[in-house]
């Protein structure tokens, strides 16, 4: 517990510091040491450093969308030659009815971020991780996204058809407690039971894990239920990490493995997945 001169001197210096991850590092590893009242208060101080740093990362949502050939008006410029001279033949004069032009439709998606909490996910890597679901979140604010932490058992952070509150979602994140076994198998089955939840053409699965499931069995079956599950391999401790489950598990997801070698990448490894980087 810190005494109230020390902590107002240590807050102090801490948030003369430049916001980034050492700053927002120092606030959470601070916060479990105060008394309630002083919780309180760095807690808000740590939910605005994190927002503010996961929207500088996100920098602009994603979007998907489908083209479609469509009439002439106001507001398209891009020409489908073909469709149009197909349309004039026989015409003597270029009449509006007959140019066609290509429309892009902006299509809805959803996703689901998995972050395995079950090892040595102290308070720090915790607010890393806080920081990576709102990069995700803001990177897919136009679309349908869920989240869940898991061990052994696995918690919903936010339904997919929840309403995007990128504070609360970061409060949410605060309050997760880690340790435990890991159960990879049963994370990924309630993964797809947070993206039945949108009624949507595409859906797609990112996981953030070490790849070692110590109970629950083989999550290989499920990966492949996906139409899409991309994998964020890290090493949470001493243990290391299964880069061939997480490669596998990729592959089996018809998606994408990469490692993320410090904890601290793993936000901008969220935007690299989501953008094809």
């Amino acid at each position: 517990m810190l005494n109230e001169e020390y902590f107002d001197g240590l807050i102090t210096k801490i948030m003369n510091l430049d916001t980034g991850f050492l700053q927002v590092k120092l606030l959470s590893m601070i916060m479990e040491r105060a008394d309630a009242v002083k919780k309180l208060s760095i807690r808000r101080m740590l939910l605005q450093k994190i927002l503010f740093l996961s929207q500088k990362i996100a920098a602009g949502a994603l979007g998907i969308s489908k083209t479609l050939v469509t009439e002439y008006r106001p507001g398209l410029d891009e020409l489908d030659v073909e469709r149009t001279l197909e349309a004039q033949i026989g015409s003597p004069i270029l009449d509006y009815e007959n140019i066609y032009c290509h429309e892009k439709i902006r299509q809805k998606s959803s996703y689901v971020l998995m972050l395995d909490v079950s090892n040595s996910m102290h308070q720090e890597k915790i607010t890393v991780g806080a920081i990576a679901t709102g990069v995700f979140a803001s990177k897919l604010r136009n679309d349908y996204h869920g989240v869940l932490a898991f061990a052994r058992e696995t918690s919903c952070i936010k339904h997919v058809s929840e309403h995007n509150d990128l504070e609360t979602l970061t409060d949410r994140m605060l309050d997760i407690k880690s340790g435990g076994a890991t159960n990879i198998r049963k994370a990924l089955i309630e993964g797809l039971v947070l993206l039945n939840e949108a009624k949507t053409m595409s859906k797609t699965g990112i996981i953030i894990t070490d790849g070692r499931s110590t109970v629950g069995g083989d999550p290989l079956e499920i990966a492949a239920k996906y139409d899409r599950l991309h994998v964020l391999g890290i090493s949470f401790g001493l243990g290391g990490s299964d880069p061939a489950t997480n490669s596998l598990m990729a592959k089996k997801g018809k998606g994408r493995y990469m490692y993320v070698n410090k904890f601290d990448d793993l936000p901008m490894a969220i935007t690299k997945i989501l953008t094809n980087k």
